[in-house]
């Protein structure tokens, strides 16, 4: 963004007696301010460790993730895809697995009881959410979360996203199971990609010893959601700075070309 600022700083020194200019000009440093000021949001939220996506058994103290790091990602991530992000669906819901596997995808959140916790299948259940979205939807699933929501809540009372992320498990049966409202691939996605990115995130899984698949995949898991979603958004914000500057250029021309024809009248 730099680079961008250094170039709209010379087209403003060199054509800033251009008002069609200077307005476009303003106009789009604007959003670039916006989008900077998201990224440093989220940014703040976001897991400051080289590993993502822990995994713990359900009998162990530790999922337990930062409230304050949800709702940075949640309100960052935000700013920036309403600026950029056109498609996508945060409702999307595109899998059928059986029923009882992707409601037991809310065990990587919630389980407790030791013995439990998400395993290779619901782990797959999960892949296959992801597998099924467009990163787009990803992103809108966690933009139309709540960033105020509460930590340590139930699985089965999460209402969006960032709900699902800060879930905590307790020892009663199903309170671990996904609710209608969030058993929707985006969100499950969405919930993925907040907790695994987030301070002392960590997933829940059946066993997480050496060589154990579910451990494996889960962090696997945490991988894809967020490289999908952020793969996206770098090239969203990319297209949108590529189309400002090109915006820019055409009125510059276009007002370069008014000055011509002016000038050319003015001699006849």
């Amino acid at each position: 963004m730099k680079e961008v600022r250094e170039k709209l700083g010379k087209i403003l020194e060199e054509n800033g007696n251009y008002p069609k200019v200077k307005g476009k000009v303003e106009e789009f440093i604007g959003k670039i301010s916006k989008i900077e000021e998201g990224a440093k949001k989220a940014a703040l939220g976001a897991n400051d460790s080289a590993v993502i996506g822990g995994v713990v058994k359900a009998n162990v103290v530790g999922a337990n993730t930062d409230l304050g790091s949800i709702k940075n990602l949640v309100e960052g991530i935000k700013e920036i895809v309403d600026l950029v992000i056109t498609e996508g669906d945060g409702q999307a819901d595109k899998t059928n697995p059986a029923d009882a596997d992707k409601k037991n995808i809310g065990k990587l959140f919630g389980a407790k009881t030791d013995g439990d916790g998400a395993e290779e299948k619901h782990i797959a259940a999960a892949s296959a959410s992801i597998g099924a979205l467009s990163g787009s939807d990803i992103l809108k699933a966690i933009a139309g979360a709540n960033a105020d929501a509460s930590k340590d809540g139930k699985v089965k009372d999460a209402k969006d996203a960032a709900g699902l992320a800060l879930a905590k498990g307790t020892s009663t049966e199903n309170d671990d199971q996904l609710g209608d409202l969030v058993k929707k691939d985006a969100i499950i996605a969405g919930a993925i990609a907040l907790r695994a990115m987030a301070k002392d995130g960590k997933f829940i899984v059946k066993d997480t010893a050496a060589n154990k698949t579910e451990a494996e995949a889960a962090k696997g898991l945490s991988a894809n959601a967020i490289n999908k979603a952020f793969s996206t958004l770098i090239m969203a914000v990319r297209n949108t700075v590529d189309s400002g500057l090109k915006t820019i250029n055409n009125v510059l021309a276009t007002v370069k070309q008014e000055d011509k024809s002016a000038e050319a009248a003015s001699g006849e």
